[in-house]
């Protein structure tokens, strides 16, 4: 009796002690933060350019969601995972960082308010009462800071969440924005490739601004990178002198360009009139009058006559090499894992090292690959040795750092059109600072709208954009999102043990817990009689 009198005092205390360490526990979390995440790449931590962004704020910054409650799935799910993540950005924002869900369909007032932030209500479907329903819910976001605001109207999906979240903090908190350049061809925004998806997602973080070169106009000196892309016919002089002062001023260009024009349409392609190696040879590289064919690429619709009738087939086209071999090192496609070309040349990088440049490759064909010089056929329908396709891998795209010549150091300013004055105050004998960047691909169809089906590849020109921005913080964020976890391919005799596993392995632990657990009463039982 007094044994087990004894064993009930020693539980009672033991669940006492229990609780105490729970209740100590539960008063330190509240002090401190921490999180254990197992996942590849830490997908569900907030990355270090969120936590430095909310470290960093200078005023409390407020965020209001309005959600509805009671959402169906899978937006319930949404809603917590939501408020989880703010819950991330609030622990690291030493108590500047604080949000708020309210309901807008709880008062007329909230509704109204939500509207006036441009949050619409959205309508989706319900299971309710074994029936489909559609229900009119709300699901976004204010951003409320200092005297500004920004608005994300409808989460629909967790993906690129945090990429969001951190862009509209950046955004809001940013004291001045960094302006992009787009170069426009001569002739201006008529002759210039159609970038409009582009240009408002480099909006969400940058100013854009079109650069028309052509009246002896040079690059405005607030313009920090400058994007030549997809260009159709040659630089004239003044635009090369241009581009080369502003590099020489320490800013940033991407030469994304096509050295072989190729028209799908018409099954033609030829060298394109750009004249332009002996000037890129003095930044370090060359754009080759190449094609490149690659077994691993994308598919075309192709039509064909069958008697009477036109039929349509999808057929591998090795012009659209998909791009799978990235630099591991370099940031702005260390975390990519896909991309597609259109028509790309490859890049010589041979010309950097007696330049004093360090270049780095970014982009790389696969093995089976080949190259097309000359003459260039590019009918879809031509049959293809697979034999001929082991030239790979080639380089499609690089970066370049260190201090860059100018061109035009011993040839003085060229006159460029002579209807307008030349700027005053020019000189070519300049270097530029040492720690200056180019990037070079060769390929200017991939970020145009009739080419861009591929998130990978704008997110590409959004982390190139930001490395040559020097403003890295948000690429990993970024290229997280579009990252791709396939499931792997198993044997046969794998899946259906997996399966069986599945099916028996539960019941059969359960009942080894059961016996182990008899066991140990039944001993426990015998020792105390």
């Amino acid at each position: 009796m007094e044994r087990r009198k004894k064993h009930g005092t020693q539980a009672v205390t033991a669940i006492l002690l229990i609780l105490g360490i729970l209740l100590i526990l539960n008063l330190i979390s509240t002090q401190l933060f921490g999180r254990m995440d197992f996942s590849e790449g830490k997908i569900y931590t907030l990355s270090k350019g969120s936590r430095d962004l909310v470290r960093n704020l200078e005023d409390p910054l407020t965020v209001k969601a309005y959600f509805s409650k009671d959402l169906p799935p899978p937006y319930n799910a949404n809603a917590r995972y939501l408020r989880d993540q703010l819950d991330d950005y609030k622990a690291y924002s030493h108590g500047k960082f604080t949000y708020q869900f309210v309901d807008p369909a709880s008062e007329e007032k909230l509704e109204k308010e939500a509207q006036s932030f441009r949050i619409p209500p959205a309508q989706v479907n319900a299971v309710e009462k074994d029936k489909i329903e559609v229900k009119k819910v709300y699901m976004g976001l204010v951003f409320l800071y200092q005297d500004k605001n920004e608005t994300i109207p409808l989460v629909q999906s967790t993906t690129g969440l945090e990429y969001d979240i951190s862009s509209m903090i950046k955004r809001l908190t940013s004291k001045n924005r960094t302006i992009i350049g787009i170069l426009m061809a001569p002739g201006g925004t008529e002759t210039n490739p159609v970038m409009n998806n582009l240009r408002t997602v480099l909006e969400r973080n940058y100013e854009v601004r079109p650069i028309d070169l052509t009246k002896n106009q040079m690059v405005p000196s607030d313009v920090k990178v400058l994007l030549a892309i997809g260009f159709d016919q040659d630089f004239p002089e003044w635009y090369k002198y241009a581009i080369d002062q502003h590099i020489m001023k320490g800013g940033k260009v991407a030469f994304l360009l096509n050295k072989v024009s190729a028209d799908l349409q018409q099954g033609q392609a030829q060298q394109s009139p750009l004249r332009i190696d002996d000037w890129t040879k003095g930044y370090g590289f060359k754009i080759n009058d190449d094609l490149v064919m690659d077994k691993n690429c994308g598919m075309i619709n192709v039509q064909q006559r069958m008697g009477f009738f036109t039929i349509s087939n999808a057929v591998n086209y090795p012009y659209f090499p998909q791009v799978k071999k990235f630099n591991p090192n370099n940031p702005m496609v260390k975390e990519l894992e896909n991309m597609m070309l259109f028509f790309p040349s490859t890049i010589d990088t041979s010309f950097a090292a007696a330049k004093g440049l360090k270049i780095e490759p970014l982009l790389y064909s696969s093995q089976q690959s080949k190259r097309q010089m000359g003459r260039y056929d590019i009918n879809p329908q031509q049959k293809y040795d697979p034999k001929e396709f082991n030239e790979g891998p080639f380089i499609l795209g690089a970066a370049i750092t260190g201090s860059f010549k100018s061109y035009f150091a011993d040839k003085g300013i060229p006159s460029g059109d002579s209807t307008m004055p030349v700027p005053t105050g020019l000189t070519t004998t300049q270097e530029s600072p040492p720690d200056n960047r180019l990037v070079v691909i060769g390929d200017g169809h991939f970020p145009q709208d009739a080419y861009a089906s591929d998130p990978s590849n704008i997110e590409f020109v959004l982390n190139m954009v930001d490395w040559l921005a020097l403003d890295e913080a948000l690429i990993q964020i970024r290229s997280r999102d579009v990252t791709s976890r396939p499931l792997a391919e198993v044997s046969d005799g794998v899946k259906a043990t997996v399966k069986y596993a599945n099916i028996f392995a539960p019941p059969i632990l359960v009942v080894l817990i059961g016996v182990v657990r008899w066991q140990v009463r039944r001993r426990k039982k015998n020792t105390e009689l």
